[in-house]
């Protein structure tokens, strides 16, 4: 299904349905320039969660500017550090939306992205197994879900960085906001290319 001329709404049956309203590009840029980053790397790290992604608005312009500061530092350097701080800035990356179509749209979106740009920057494409953790990633970050009314149904996953190796720790979304939120499930580090493994 196309969106209309303004880009805004698919149809007026889903604006009716699912109050599906998409954010205008501009209007992403002026929100997303509101965060105040301390330094130009501290974007590589700053976690960000849209709790009505629709089809990734937001999440592809968050990926944008995350890629960017990685080409600028890394795109030259070693092909495993490169595909490590693609797999770094995905674990930051978070999207909740009530409908499976937005969800598998913003998922294709965000992936095509890094396709693109790793073309772009490396000359080459993405190797299977990087593209399986982009996958893998983003199946859990970006997921069907109602961030308002259905919290504690929804389980949510944060990363721990240790080197190359990445720890996952999943929680259920309604206990994020406690204090001592514990986690509901570990899987202990592994190395950042077998995590879809």
């Amino acid at each position: 299904m196309a969106k209309s001329k303004n880009n805004q709404i698919k149809s007026k049956d889903r604006v009716k349905d699912l109050a599906e309203v998409y954010t205008n590009e501009r209007e992403v840029n002026a929100m997303l320039d509101l965060i105040p980053l301390k330094t130009p790397d501290t974007i590589i790290k700053y976690k960000y969660l849209e709790p009505a992604c629709g089809n990734g608005n937001f999440l592809i312009e968050i990926l944008r500017r995350k890629l960017a500061r990685i080409n600028e530092k890394y795109s030259a350097g070693p092909l495993k550090t490169y595909e490590f701080f693609i797999v770094r800035i995905l674990t930051t990356i978070y999207g909740i939306d009530i409908c499976p179509e937005n969800v598998s749209e913003s998922r294709e979106r965000l992936t095509k992205e890094i396709e693109k740009q790793f073309q772009e920057v490396r000359g080459s494409e993405v190797s299977e197994a990087l593209l399986s953790v982009i996958r893998y990633i983003l199946e859990r970050n970006i997921i069907v879900g109602d961030a308002i009314n259905a919290t504690e149904k929804m389980a949510v996953v944060d990363y721990k960085i240790k080197g190359r190796e990445i720890e996952q720790r999943f929680y259920r979304f309604s206990d994020l906001s406690k204090d001592k939120a514990m986690p509901m499930v570990v899987v202990p580090h592994k190395h950042f290319m077998k995590l879809a493994y």
